[in-house]
Formats: structure tokens, sequence, C-alpha cells
């Protein structure tokens, strides 16, 4: 018979999160791909899938790295029309111990409402720069 894992209660997790703070957001890495053998589709299905993972740095110092890939077809198409790939650090310090149950509640939540901003802001600047309309990403909600 196997022992179901003990998740974080909710005062053991807003205990962890009062004591973090932020100290840095940044681009790590970011790969994009235009299909420029295929015309602007007009309406595009849009996918976007995030990956998260983070490293203990020392007793008060959290390394998180996050990756977001967007994934943008013509509707029931199989040809890709547009993929980003954008990668961010987040530094964090925190006061208190850092842990795994923490981390896998924190990163459905509170990570992406600091990161989905500048994920955000990117795949509007960069679909400009590609010289396509812009996307414009919706606001990130808890589900």
């Amino acid at each position: 018979m196997s022992e179901k894992k003990q998740k974080i209660s909710p005062e053991k997790y807003q205990k962890i999160l009062e004591g973090l703070e932020l100290v840095s957001i940044s681009l790590k890495d970011a790969k994009c791909y235009l299909n420029t053998d295929v015309k602007f589709p007009g309406e595009l299905g849009v996918t976007i899938s995030s990956d998260e993972k983070f490293k203990v740095i020392s007793n008060d110092e959290i390394q998180i790295v996050q990756k977001y890939s967007l994934d943008a077809r013509k509707r029931n198409s199989k040809s890709r029309f547009l993929n980003v790939e954008a990668t961010f650090l987040v530094k964090l310090k925190s006061k208190e111990n850092f842990t795994e149950d923490f981390f896998n509640v924190y990163k459905e939540i509170s990570l992406k409402l600091n990161t989905w901003p500048y994920f955000r802001e990117f795949i509007n600047n960069i679909t400009l720069r590609m010289n396509i309309p812009p996307l414009t990403l919706p606001l990130f909600k808890v589900k």
C-alpha cells in the first residue's frame, strides 16, 4: 500500500509566501519561429504551456527557471504558424525554508502572477517585430 504524499497546509504556504522577496526577473533565453511559407491565417488557435524548476542557492536564496512555450496555428490546422519559447530566471530571497511542497503550489499561482506580464509583453513585442499583427495574451487567471 502506498503512502499518500502530504501536501503543504494553507497556513504553512502563507508563512513561506510572506517571507519571500523578489530580487529579479530576467529573460534567460528565447527562441522564435515564424512560418513564412504560410499566409497569416487571420484567426489563430493559441496554445501556451510552461515548465518550472527551482534550485536553492543558499539558505535564503532561490533561483527559479520558468519556460513558457507558445504555439499558434490556424484553427484545425497541423501547420504551425508561430512558435515562441521564452525562459525567465527568477531570483528570490526567502526567510523560510523553500520546499518542494511549497513550490508545487507556488508555481501554479504566485509565480505566474509575477512572470506572466513579462511573457505577455515579450509576445506582444516579438510578434510586432516579426511584422505580423501583435498578439495580446489574456490576463493570467488562477484556476
